[in-house]
C-alpha cells in the first residue's frame, strides 16, 4: 500500500514536469518562431525539467524490489533504465551546457549509443519465455549485421560521422525491440497486463524516436525544416513520457 502511494506520487511529479515544459515549449516556440538561437537560449528550463522525467521513470522501476515478475527481468528492466538516464543525461545536460559548443554534438552520437543498449536490455527481457530463458534471441542478427556493415564502412573512409553511424545503427535495434515488445501479448510469458504496458511502451517509444529523427533536422531561421524540427522536438516528451512509465511499471508483477 504504501509502494503504491509512492508510484502514485511520483507519477503525479512527473506529470506536472510534463505539463509544465509543454506549455513552456509552446510558450518559447510562438515567441521566437523556427529560430534555433532564441530557442536555446529560452529553453534552459525544459532541459532540466526533462531530463528528470526519465530520472523518475528509473526509480519506479528500481522500487520493484519483490514486486518483480522475477529477479531476472527485474535485473533487465533496471539495467535497461540505468541506460536511458545515461542517454538522456548526454541528450539534456552534456549536449546543451558543455563546452565548447562545437563538441555538443558527439553527446547526441554517444546518447545514441546507450539507447542502443537500453534497446539491447529490453529485447533480451522481452524475447524471454520463461524465468530461466537465457538463450541467444536471434533477432539481435539484423541490428548486430547493419552496426557491423556501418562499422566497416566507417572504417573503410565511406564516411565519417559518428551521428550517421549512431543513427543508421540504432535503427534495426529500435524496431527489433519494437517487434519483440509486439509479441509479448502473444507468447504469454507476461502476465497480459504487464505485457501491453509493454506492446504500447515501445510503440510510444518508437514514435518518439521517429519525432526525435525529425527534430535533429536543421534549416535556416523561420525555414519549413526549422519548424518541422522544432514542433517535433515539442511533441516528443507526448510520446516518451508515457513510454517510460509504461515500461517501468511493466516490471511489477499483475495477476491475471
Amino acid at each position: 500500500m504504501v509502494l503504491e502511494k509512492i508510484i502514485s506520487f511520483l507519477i503525479l511529479v512527473v506529470a506536472v514536469l510534463f505539463a509544465t515544459f509543454f506549455v513552456r515549449d509552446w510558450y518559447v516556440y510562438f515567441q521566437c518562431g523556427a529560430v534555433e538561437s532564441c530557442l536555446n537560449v529560452a529553453s534552459d528550463y525544459q532541459h532540466i525539467a526533462k531530463f528528470f522525467v526519465p530520472v523518475i521513470a528509473a526509480v519506479i522501476a528500481f522500487l520493484i524490489g519483490r514486486n518483480s515478475i522475477c529477479a531476472r527481468d527485474r535485473r533487465l528492466l533496471q539495467a535497461s533504465f540505468l541506460m536511458i538516464v545515461i542517454a538522456d543525461f548526454c541528450f539534456k545536460i552534456l549536449h546543451n551546457y558543455t563546452m565548447p559548443v562545437e563538441n555538443r554534438g558527439d553527446y547526441i552520437s554517444i546518447g545514441v549509443i546507450f539507447f542502443m543498449l537500453a534497446q539491447s536490455l529490453l529485447i533480451v527481457r522481452h524475447t524471454r519465455t520463461s524465468d530461466t530463458d537465457t538463450s541467444f534471441p536471434w533477432i539481435f542478427c539484423f541490428p548486430f549485421a547493419v552496426t557491423f556493415a556501418m562499422g566497416v564502412l566507417m572504417l573503410m573512409g565511406i564516411y565519417d560521422s559518428l551521428m550517421f553511424f549512431a543513427a543508421i545503427s540504432y535503427g534495426p535495434f529500435l524496431l527489433c525491440s519494437l517487434y519483440a515488445a509486439w509479441r509479448t501479448v502473444k507468447k504469454g510469458y507476461f502476465p497480459k497486463k504487464n505485457a501491453l504496458k509493454i506492446k504500447y511502451g515501445m510503440i510510444c517509444f518508437t514514435c518518439c524516436d521517429l519525432l526525435t529523427g525529425l527534430s535533429l533536422l536543421v534549416g535556416e531561421d523561420y525555414s519549413l525544416c526549422e519548424a518541422v524540427s522544432t514542433v517535433s522536438n515539442n511533441l516528443i516528451w507526448c510520446f516518451y513520457t508515457p513510454a517510460l512509465i509504461l515500461l517501468a511499471l511493466s516490471g511489477y508483477r499483475h495477476n491475471d
